[in-house]
């Protein structure tokens, strides 16, 4: 893991389901739009809802968790990507 740079969630007193997508998120703008490796570090007390296990599932098993995002999220990685693809001289497709 020698580069990667860990991020952990921390919970607060009204951390709920809402906080930690909003968390998983930005690790996936931050990874993907900003080319940064980063580890997730997750430990069993951290898990303070069932939906928590669920949503890292998703991503484990499928790279995608379900209605995370906006369509204005979609809008900002495609304008973010646009330049990166156009410099490979690829199709430009959503």
């Amino acid at each position: 893991m020698l580069g990667y740079q860990p991020r952990q969630v921390e919970i607060t007193k009204n951390f709920g389901t809402e906080q930690f997508r909003d968390f998983i998120k930005e690790l996936m703008f931050a990874s993907g739009i900003d080319g940064l490796n980063i580890c997730l570090l997750l430990t069993d007390t951290q898990i303070v809802k069932k939906s928590f296990l669920e949503d890292i599932n998703n991503l484990l098993n499928t790279g995608d968790v379900p209605n995370l995002f906006l369509p204005e999220d979609y809008d900002k990685i495609i304008n973010s990507v646009r330049p990166i693809v156009i410099e490979m001289k690829r199709i430009e497709t959503q």
